[in-house]
């Protein structure tokens, strides 16, 4: 069994693996950086080290996000990037163990970009989303 990080984004419930997670935190102050792609906000300071950080409803394709209390960057490490990065999502929730058996599905939602999800997951009459976080990680 694998033990996922569950979040929230819009009204989609995702999931990433716990393994990949290096910290989840209230959202820090981000610096802009000069002509970013749409979804990159700009580099943070976490921990005393510089990291990129994404917003995911502007990687998804989502409504413009909205920061309040139950905001949080998870900070991963995702594919071949040795350096962290971090995700701005909507709210964090609970660890999940998971296993492979719990009938994979291929994504299907309208609203998000065709690539970003690798996976869904019926988990107790809800869909679970597994993203690519490689292609989440893209700073391009």
């Amino acid at each position: 069994m694998e033990q996922y990080l569950c979040f929230l984004v819009a009204d989609l419930s995702l999931a990433i693996p716990v393994d990949q997670v290096a910290e989840v935190a209230p959202v820090p102050p981000i610096t802009k950086i000069p002509r970013p792609a749409p979804h990159i906000e700009g580099l943070a300071t976490l921990r005393g080290k510089a990291i990129p950080v994404v917003d995911l409803r502007k990687r998804f394709g989502l409504v413009n996000p909205v920061t309040d209390r139950h905001t949080r960057v998870i900070v991963v490490l995702a594919g071949s990037r040795s350096e962290p990065v971090g995700f701005i999502v909507d709210s964090v929730g609970e660890i999940l163990s998971l296993s492979e058996a719990e009938g994979a599905a291929p994504p299907s939602v309208p609203c998000v970009a065709e690539g970003l999800l690798a996976r869904a997951l019926e988990l107790q009459g809800r869909q679970l989303f597994l993203p690519d976080l490689a292609k989440l990680a893209d700073l391009s």
